[in-house]
């Protein structure tokens, strides 16, 4: 038997030593493989081009559905085929966020691009929105047509809520109805933190009384970014729905700094209240320290108070903060 496959191999190792002339009967059939080959190529090609990118998705939501693994995971190794398969399947990476059928997203920060607003966000918080712990949300500008994140936002299992368990909200240049959806859209036995930045109620805004009624009792910090006007109703709204707020942080400029002082020392502010953060914008050239003028009655007022002090001043060409 081993003397037959040595006698093989010779006679094919002769074979391939032959000098394949186009009169040499080889030569012809290595043209047509090479034909072949080139025409199963092209049929691939060919086949790719045939089918429309509709067909395509159809392929790829079957072959997400068949797996206990996210659509994305799914998608990025179908997106490795070929172009045309990684152009067809954008967007189906939202298609399926769970995982034994559960949602596995707890922490969801998102930031919009230049001149754009918020897409396909709304799927994305209707698929996670039992599982989200931690949502910052993120605007560029204002100036750009809205994306409707809560639209009809209303809970398939009959909760009360759309957001049962989140407990951090951060939103930037968001607008007075967005705000309120948002805030009346987390279970209030469990928010503990809220971030807003440059979103504030309109100055007209009348808080009607669902909303003044509304108390958040674990909420223990909040945080205003943006300058201060003690004729908005935000921060006071914030203060009222927070009973046992315990951090307070807020932005002004030295100009309004006598208004946030007055704030600071009215009835407004909750008693459990133990640090008070604020954040004075000053010019280039300017100077402001707690012995000026202008923040020495703030500091005399942590004193009276028993705050924690932290004042930081800031300016375009840096900032300092004072313990």
């Amino acid at each position: 038997m081993f003397a037959a496959v040595k006698e093989k191999l010779r006679t094919l190792k002769s074979a391939a030593t032959v000098n394949k002339t186009p009169a040499h009967p080889e030569y012809k059939m290595a043209t047509e493989t090479k034909r072949d080959d080139h025409v199963g190529h092209s049929f691939c090609k060919t086949l790719n081009d045939i089918l429309p990118p509709e067909i395509l998705v159809e392929i790829f939501n079957a072959a997400i559905l068949d797996t206990w693994e996210p659509a994305c995971k799914t998608m990025k190794s179908l997106s490795l085929v070929c172009r045309s398969w990684k152009e067809a399947g954008r967007g189906l990476e939202l298609s399926k966020v769970f995982e034994n059928n559960r949602a596995v997203i707890q922490r969801l920060s998102v930031q919009t691009d230049y001149q754009k607003d918020f897409h396909r966000l709304p799927e994305l918080l209707g698929l996670c929105r039992t599982s989200l712990r931690r949502l910052n949300l993120d605007r560029f500008f204002t100036n750009v047509p809205i994306t409707e994140l809560l639209q009809d936002a209303k809970p398939e299992d009959g909760s009360t809520v759309y957001f049962p368990n989140l407990i951090s909200l951060g939103l930037v240049k968001f607008n007075t109805r967005e705000l309120i959806a948002f805030i009346t859209s987390v279970d209030p036995m469990k928010l503990e933190h809220l971030s807003l930045r440059d979103t504030f109620l309109g100055y007209d805004f009348i808080v009607p009384d669902e909303l003044a009624n509304l108390r958040l009792p674990y909420l223990k910090e909040v945080i205003v970014g943006g300058n201060f006007r003690p004729e908005n109703p935000t921060v006071g709204w914030l203060c009222q729905i927070a009973p046992n707020l315990q951090l307070l942080e807020l932005s002004t400029i030295r100009e309004r700094l006598p208004a946030m002082i007055e704030f600071f020392a009215s009835d407004q502010i909750p008693k459990t209240l133990k640090e008070p953060r604020i954040w004075i914008k000053i010019d280039k050239y300017d100077h402001l320290d707690p012995e000026s003028p202008d923040l020495a009655p703030f500091v005399q007022l942590l004193k009276e108070r028993g705050w924690k002090r932290w004042i930081c001043v800031h300016m375009s060409c840096g900032s300092w903060v004072y313990e």
